[in-house]
């Protein structure tokens, strides 16, 4: 997920980030993870109190996984981590692959009967209504209240309540395996084959790609999981869907080169001139080819293993498909020594430091002007069936006459190819409900992004410029959003609120929001018309009046 505010994402908020980075009692650790660290030496657990280096243990399985990580995980249940850890390094020999852990968690109360084996839902629900969900020891009072006592007669408590209650085992299933594309509706498939309800899906990718699959379920009738992990097993195995389900990143790298085709150039006559913007995986040159200026995308040395190759191959196909004037012209690409994707180099830089030069507002002309730009370009890319997954003011560049080109395609999707996506990507200020909650989206998480780089336009501010980015995504995900000053016009204001829209279906696609600002900047410029002619008029009667 890229991510790139250049802000520590740690959470909770205020955490204070330690000044050591020697081993012992923690010293390194900060926000959620000093927390689990905490939680784990209070609890006794013998690994936290009796390794030395449990803190740099625990930091480095925080920095293989995602941001999302943070947010989602229950600090109540610091045990999780060290589980999730074992069950990585289990993953971690391809003969191990896929790896199944499951658990007994809880009774889970419900008002109504719940659907058992119905398909996913968009939601990656299998179906069924959850009212509640009860602790053990909730169970415990419920069962007393029932006069049968603690644990006593659940099956006759089950049957007295059965028109009106039913009460249903809560598991959660941990998945390990290799990343691959739809990865989350295909566990989801695995796990509705079995009859199971989905109540919780959390899938998150690491560093070096594989993924962490954490599902909760009802529908499993026995608190005793051996017979659960013998039937994820068996079905994974004869399901042809999950037949995959440990594709090897070269074998990815093959199906995408056979995609691509020949995307060579002649790499004698690509000039690469100084380092414009140097960065922890690719670097980012200045140079000419055939005597145009261009960018050159560079991927260090250092970093070339299979998962980048399939970044960089994704990014290329996406690149070669497109032909806009509002998105960044391809020239060409290197795939075999060397791994560079070379643009047109766009000297204005990206809107983001644009915007934070601007000393005054913009005039409003000028921000329908980008705005349209941005519009008709994300209007190609969707009508080519790619969702970019990361429109943001820092991945837009301004050309010359303030020209807007969409630039960045490293996370695109052609989504024609990889159905609805499942995978958090994006950058949080950004970032589409949907995405952070991690249902399923699709070229409407765009839309919610578009949003934003408005907000942006009309205010020169960074989006909750007062939060940490993980504040942000828990802010968006509870259904706030950014203030909107009242001196917007009165249109682009409902546009904003409208595009980010909780409900991805009630947003405009971007073919209805360029009609909207273009008759918005119709109408401002004949009014704007209609104002210097009526000052013209008065000068001129004033002059004949002397």
């Amino acid at each position: 997920m890229a991510d790139s505010d250049g802000e520590e994402s740690c959470w909770p908020p205020g955490a204070a980030a330690a000044s050591s980075h020697g081993g012992g009692d923690g010293a390194r650790l900060s926000g959620v993870s000093r927390e689990i660290y905490d939680r784990l030496r209070a609890a006794g657990n013998q690994e936290a109190l009796s390794d030395t280096f449990f803190d740099r243990l625990l930091e480095d399985h925080y920095e293989r996984l995602p941001s999302s990580y943070y947010v989602d995980l229950d600090v109540n249940k610091a045990e999780d981590v060290l589980l999730h850890r074992r069950i990585l390094a289990e993953c971690a020999d391809p003969d191990n692959r896929p790896v199944f852990h499951a658990r007994f968690l809880r009774y889970l109360q419900d008002d109504k009967p719940t659907l058992v084996g119905s398909a996913p839902n968009e939601n990656g629900n299998c179906g069924g209504s959850l009212a509640s969900n009860l602790s053990n020891d909730e169970f415990e009072r419920m069962m007393e209240g029932l006069s049968l006592g603690p644990r006593k007669g659940v099956d006759e408590a089950i049957s007295a309540r059965e028109r009106d209650t039913k009460i249903h085992l809560l598991h959660e299933i941990i998945f390990s395996s290799n990343d691959k594309p739809k990865l989350l509706s295909q566990l989801a498939t695995l796990v509705c084959d079995l009859g199971l309800n989905i109540c919780e899906a959390h899938v998150f990718t690491t560093t070096d790609g594989l993924c962490l699959g954490v599902f909760v379920v009802d529908g499993w009738e026995t608190e005793e999981t051996d017979g659960l992990l013998q039937q994820l097993k068996e079905t994974a195995k004869r399901n042809a869907t999950l037949s995959d389900l440990t594709t090897s990143a070269s074998e990815r790298i093959i199906q995408l080169q056979e995609k691509i085709g020949d995307s060579e150039f002649n790499r004698d006559l690509l000039q690469i001139k100084e380092n414009i913007a140097p960065g922890s995986y690719v670097d980012l040159y200045r140079g000419t080819y055939l005597d145009v200026d261009v960018e050159i995308k560079y991927l260090r040395t250092e970093h070339v293993n299979d998962n980048s190759k399939v970044e960089f191959l994704q990014e290329i196909m996406i690149l070669r498909s497109v032909n806009h004037e509002n998105v960044v012209r391809f020239y060409g690409a290197c795939t075999k020594q060397q791994y560079l994707i070379v643009t047109e180099y766009v000297a204005g830089g990206n809107l983001y430091d644009f915007l934070h030069k601007q000393k005054n507002s913009l005039e409003l002309s000028l921000i329908l002007r980008i705005a349209i730009g941005t519009s008709k370009g994300m209007d190609h890319l969707h009508q080519n069936d790619i969702i970019h997954r990361d429109l943001k003011s820092a991945n837009l560049l301004v050309g010359d006459g303030q020209v807007v080109k969409i630039s960045d395609f490293s996370v695109a999707r052609q989504r024609s190819r990889e159905g609805d996506m499942t995978a958090e990507t994006g950058t949080y200020r950004w970032m589409a409900p949907e995405v952070i909650n991690h249902k399923s989206y699709d070229h409407k998480a765009d839309v919610f992004s578009f949003a934003i780089v408005l907000w942006e336009l009309v205010t020169l501010k960074v989006p909750y410029e007062n939060m940490t980015p993980l504040q942000a995504a828990l802010t968006v995900r509870q259904g706030l959003r950014l203030a909107i000053p009242l001196s917007v016009h009165p249109r682009l204001s409902k546009l904003i609120q409208r595009c980010w829209g909780e409900n991805p279906h009630t947003r405009p696609v971007f073919s209805e929001i360029t009609t909207e600002l273009e008759d918005i900047l119709q109408t401002f410029q004949v009014a704007s018309r209609s104002k210097g002619s009526h000052r013209h008029t008065k000068q001129k009667i004033q002059m004949k009046s002397q």
